[in-house]
């Protein structure tokens, strides 16, 4: 079974403050173990919503509200793919999340895939081509929620999409998210583990599917994510966040190259929606 964890992002997070060296050794000793385990499918981490958008689209015109985003409890910082055998063991490897600068997380597990079912595809391109990478968020709806039935020629036309931009290098990976009935938070906070089982009722701030893509600029991703042919909507709401990049800088010691390696080997292999 496949799970998304989606890291919750804090206070030190959206300010751009940079990791210390513990806390990025943790966090590479953390996908390190998932990497050995076997299970790591992907692992990436969002720059500060200051350098994202979000695009409220329809008839194939999108208006745009940029960051920073007030609502910092709700915004993602990261995120890991993993494929496991039940529910409880992504929702152990969730209360692994190494804790932020406060000692406190929240991570969201998520059940992957699409209620209708769509096609793998991969990117053909090489990992390290130009240009920067983002996350295309899908927000989440009563539709989407509720896993209403798509018809099948909106999933063979996102299918084909999606193959045709893997195809071109540009998309690097995607997946549909289960209702949030499936789902769980898992919080650390004081010391103390929590978990709150779903649904949850805040269905907008939830995300229902993501699409990594390479693109030269912000106004490139943009466009991309106008004409994507999405499986609901119009309406669609997505937020667009540009990935953080392992560079030398960050892989100095040796937590970091496991790090940035771990993140390089998975990022193209994340599976789109299936």
């Amino acid at each position: 079974m496949r799970y998304m964890l989606l890291r919750r992002s804090d206070p030190a997070h959206e300010a751009g403050q940079p990791w210390s060296a513990g806390a990025r050794a943790a966090l590479a000793a953390y996908t390190g173990q998932m990497a050995e385990a076997g299970i790591l499918r992907d692992c990436e981490h969002f720059l500060p919503s200051a350098d994202g958008v979000r695009l409220a689209i329809a008839d194939g015109r999108a208006t745009q509200a940029a960051g920073p985003f007030p609502d910092t409890q709700e915004l993602i910082a990261g995120f890991a793919v993993i494929d496991v055998a039940t529910r409880d063991d992504a929702l152990a490897w969730a209360a692994r999340w190494p804790a932020g600068a406060a000692g406190a997380a929240e991570v969201e597990v998520r059940l992957s895939g699409c209620p209708g079912g769509c096609a793998n595809v991969r990117a053909d391109s090489e990992p390290h081509a130009a240009g920067r990478r983002f996350a295309i968020l899908l927000r989440s709806s009563k539709n989407l929620e509720n896993e209403t039935p798509v018809a099948r020629a909106r999933l063979d036309a996102l299918d084909q999409h999606n193959a045709a931009e893997a195809r071109a290098g540009v998309l690097l990976g995607a997946d549909g998210l289960r209702s949030s009935a499936f789902g769980a938070r898992v919080r650390l906070a004081s010391g103390k583990l929590t978990v709150v089982d779903g649904p949850f009722t805040e269905i907008k701030e939830m995300i229902a599917g993501y699409w990594l893509i390479r693109a030269p600029t912000l106004q490139d991703a943009i466009a991309w994510a106008t004409r994507n042919p999405y499986p609901v909507g119009p309406p669609v709401e997505v937020e667009i966040r540009q990935l953080a990049e392992i560079g030398a800088a960050a892989a100095v010691t040796p937590a970091g190259q496991r790090l940035s390696a771990h993140q390089s080997d998975a990022g193209v292999r994340a599976s789109p929606p299936r």
